[in-house]
């Protein structure tokens, strides 16, 4: 293959870095109080922190005491990941470990009653997820160099109703920002000499920078109060369409083969898909102010299988004996997998006297990511969410606090299964094309969530 699949690649690692957030680095929950009753949040869903879980929830605003409602709380967010590679030769590489240092990432939200049984609301929020960041010369460096200053933000503007005392539903419209800011190797040996599948003299580092200012998506949902001790909930999540023009920066590799040589043209439009979701749950008062809510989740991460990616009048030019050559569109295979989670959370006042709620839960989710296509970008397990927090009325303000930690099943990739390719400029074009793939390897990971925050009437 020709020297023009080296651009193609830096094309790939935008795609390949923009999943940070989808299946496996994304947890099932958002928000202080919905993670302290670990995510079991669709029925009891109330106020400014059903964003994201059940538009249906804003409608209580409606039938509060007070008619206008601020909230802002932040969730402190990482993960831990470790990686130990198994080369393409077959040789365990030295054990890496995730380096950035974690994300604040916030819910902001403010909501009005239109009348008596109406509420509109507006949201700012983001999905918990990690993000990476490892040395540039390091094993991982063909999955990953480092993605930490990547952000993402959702916009929601909902509106909840009360019809008759037992129903409540709700519709948000949203739109996604996302900037993606992402760093990784390749390997861009040229098709007119020979050269190791990893040796470092043809590693070229490229950095992508995409911003997508316009990716609309719309949830719906229900909540029906099946008696005064008994509710149950659902909503709908509909995808996101994400497409985007990034900036590429390409750090030519240090092979005496690429002096003179340049890269003309820094433009190509990614394509993804985040996907559908669906939301159930029911909630019990069983006991007089205490609360048990069972939730199940739904996600359709099948609709994240490829990128598609679409260079614009990119081209290298100048590289000794090869001359100047145009890329086109090229499409990447994730096959992601749908996942479920289950979630059980209880929220409760343990004395009436004392304005104190107490919450906890734990939940379940399986993974997204196939062994085959699994890397160090999408670090993937099924995962025990373990939950606890607090709330205190204080005047008008309602302080909360959550903590959360989730363990992760570990995972190994064998040379018999994983699949991820190396991206690489050489491997396509001959009669018996060499493979070399770069997910091979033992994988570990955990989470830990601390977040507070605070509501009040204005």
């Amino acid at each position: 293959m020709t020297i023009r699949a080296m651009t193609i690649a830096v094309a790939v690692a935008t795609a390949v870095s923009s999943t940070a957030w989808a299946g496996g680095i994304q947890l099932a929950t958002r928000g202080v109080r919905p993670t302290a009753r670990a995510g079991a949040f669709v029925a009891g869903a109330d106020g400014l922190g059903a964003f994201g879980f059940n538009p249906a929830g804003v409608a209580a605003l409606a039938r509060d005491q007070h008619s206008r409602m601020a909230l802002v709380d932040f969730g402190f967010v990482h993960q831990g990941a470790s990686y130990r590679r198994i080369d393409s030769g077959r040789n365990v590489q030295p054990e890496v470990s995730n380096q950035a240092p974690g994300l604040p990432i916030p819910t902001l939200g403010v909501g009005f009653d239109l009348w008596d049984d109406a509420v509109l609301a507006v949201g700012v929020y983001a999905p918990y997820a990690g993000l990476g960041k490892y040395d540039e010369d390091g094993p991982q460096r063909y999955s990953l160099i480092d993605l930490s200053s990547s952000l993402l933000a959702v916009t929601e503007v909902t509106f909840g109703y009360h019809l008759g005392d037992r129903v409540r539903l709700g519709v948000g419209l949203q739109n996604m920002v996302f900037y993606l800011d992402s760093t990784v190797a390749f390997s861009a040996c040229p098709g007119e000499t020979v050269c190791a599948p990893e040796d470092p003299e043809f590693d070229a580092v490229g950095r992508v920078s995409q911003l997508s200012l316009f990716n609309p998506s719309a949830t719906v949902g229900a909540q029906v109060d099946i008696t005064d001790w008994l509710r149950v909930g659902a909503a709908a999540q509909l995808p996101f369409n994400i497409s985007g023009t990034g900036t590429i920066e390409t750090r030519l590799p240090p092979s005496g083969f690429f002096d003179g040589a340049e890269v003309v043209g820094d433009e190509a439009e990614v394509t993804f898909t985040l996907p559908a979701a669906f939301r159930v749950g029911i909630e019990a008062e069983p006991i007089a102010r205490w609360k048990v809510e069972l939730a199940a989740q739904y996600e359709m991460w099948s609709q994240h299988d490829e990128f598609l990616i679409e260079p614009k009048d990119v081209r290298i030019e100048n590289a000794a004996g090869v001359g100047t050559y145009e890329i086109g569109t090229l499409r990447i295979p994730r096959d992601f997998e749908d996942t479920v989670a289950v979630n059980l959370g209880v929220e409760g006042q343990p004395l009436e006297s004392l304005p104190l709620t107490v919450l906890g839960g734990y939940s379940f989710e399986t993974a997204a990511a196939p062994e085959s296509t699994m890397t160090v970008m999408t670090v993937d397990g099924n995962r025990h969410l373990l939950a606890a927090g607090a709330g205190y009325q204080l005047g008008s303000w309602k302080l909360d606090a959550a903590l959360s930690f989730v363990a992760v099943q570990g995972r190994t990739v064998t040379p018999e299964v994983g699949r991820a390719p190396q991206l690489s400029p050489i491997r396509d074009e001959s009669d018996e094309p060499l493979e070399v793939f770069v997910n091979w390897g033992d994988y570990s990971s955990s989470w830990l969530v601390v977040g507070a925050g605070v509501s009040r009437p204005f």
